[in-house]
């Protein structure tokens, strides 16, 4: 809306400031940093329709191409080098935190069940401390007895040690990179509740919960755009290559323990890669957002049933969606012109990216699915009618606090 001189709106009189708040209820196209409407956003379907027409073949046109935005995605191959790490049934290393059972036979004194310090050390009665945290247990029943030999507990080749992993303890991540919330992350929390008193007692433990998988969840999941066939782990100063791409696409996949104090990197390949936008074991769960229903058939979020299921969504839900679920769509007010405004974060920069659509557009279109975004994490949606309607709600507000129409100079 062009905007009016300040001497022409005092000779207009109160009609110009009731214009004026129409006009702020009017929402003006959008304008971001980069070009959104150009598909430079973080994902291709923030971008705009182009040019509108009444022509059927315009409204239903299919002549976006389904990869469009893919082709700005680069492969991190710097890290092809690195050895990738798969599985070789071995025993899975000893960890700081972890409780181990040591059993030396006939002697009582240096058998029992002992936690691996902070620093990875295990203290056993009358010998040195032994660095255990990346040992397998057959390494460490080999370094005991030897140690009860050069210690001259024993003689000749030592008694027979045995070494039992009885418990896996909870372990400090760190993940960086293209997740939603990097940073250091705990898993395979144990709660008393969930305990089991019988495998308590019994020899050895398998923790499901202890795994990379887990780990990037704690993170609140994989961005779409990370690279996950290049997931990065660094362990004791070795870094490993991991490929997960098996998992988004819910197949049996390889997914390693973790140990305290590893280093998780999951590299960005630049671009909005949709498959990596729904629930899988590396992704999240669902994500929450933040929506607005001004339109006609509501006038307050309440009578527009906008409640809890709205607000906590499964991860891929489109935009589309959402707007049905806040009552954006049809209504009292058919001919009214309704849009709808979506405000999201783009990780990769950190900027806000806000866009506008046009619903009854969105909806017809055969080519909607190439226009209609996903929501992320956060976002905000906000639905609203046309500046006819607005008009007509500025009116009604005039009248709801007893301004007589004509006190303002309209009739």
């Amino acid at each position: 809306m062009p905007s009016l001189p300040l001497a022409s709106c005092f000779r207009l009189g109160s009609a110009c400031a009731l214009i004026l708040l129409s006009g702020c209820i009017a929402m003006q196209e959008p304008r971001n940093r980069v070009a959104v409407t150009e598909g430079a956003g973080y994902q291709p379907a923030l971008r705009s329709f182009g040019q509108e027409s009444d022509a059927e073949d315009a409204v239903f046109s299919t002549s976006l191409r389904a990869d469009m935005g893919l082709s700005r995605c680069q492969a991190n191959t710097e890290y092809d080098s690195l050895p990738l790490l798969r599985p070789n049934h071995e025993e899975f290393a000893i960890s700081k935190g972890d409780l181990v059972r040591v059993t030396v036979l006939d002697d009582e004194l240096l058998s029992g069940d002992f936690e691996i310090e902070g620093e990875g050390l295990l203290r056993l009665p009358q010998l040195p401390a032994v660095m255990v945290h990346g040992m397998t247990t057959r390494v460490l029943e080999q370094r005991i007895r030897s140690l009860l030999v050069t210690g001259q507990l024993y003689r000749n080749e030592g008694p027979p040690v045995s070494i039992k992993i009885i418990d896996r303890a909870p372990v400090q991540v760190h993940v960086t990179g293209a997740v939603f919330e990097p940073g250091t992350v705990e898993i395979n929390q144990k709660f008393e509740q969930e305990r089991d008193a019988l495998r308590q007692t019994a020899s050895g433990d398998i923790s499901t919960n202890r795994t990379l998988s887990n780990a990037l969840r704690a993170a609140a999941g994989v961005r779409p755009d990370g690279d996950i066939q290049r997931i990065i782990i660094r362990r004791e100063g070795t870094a490993y290559r991991v490929d997960m791409k098996a998992a988004v696409a819910q197949r049996k996949f390889f997914d390693p323990y973790m140990m305290a104090d590893d280093e998780v990197e999951v590299p960005s390949m630049g671009c909005f890669q949709p498959a990596l936008a729904k629930d899988s074991p590396i992704t999240r769960a669902g994500i929450k957002v933040n929506l607005s229903n001004l339109s006609t058939p509501a006038l307050r979020n309440a009578g527009s049933a906008i409640e809890k299921d709205a607000r906590s969504l499964k991860y891929g839900t489109t935009l589309i969606q959402i707007l049905f679920k806040m009552n954006c769509v049809g209504g009292t007010v058919p001919a009214a012109n309704r849009k709808a405004i979506l405000v999201s974060k783009n990780p990769i920069t950190g900027e806000s990216e806000v866009i506008r659509r046009d619903i009854e557009a969105l909806i017809r279109r055969a080519d909607r699915d190439a226009y209609n975004p996903i929501l992320m994490p956060d976002d905000a949606i906000a639905c609203y009618d046309s500046d006819i309607t607005n008009i007509r709600d500025v009116l009604s507000t005039f009248n709801t606090i007893s301004i007589p129409l004509s006190l303002l100079g309209l009739f």
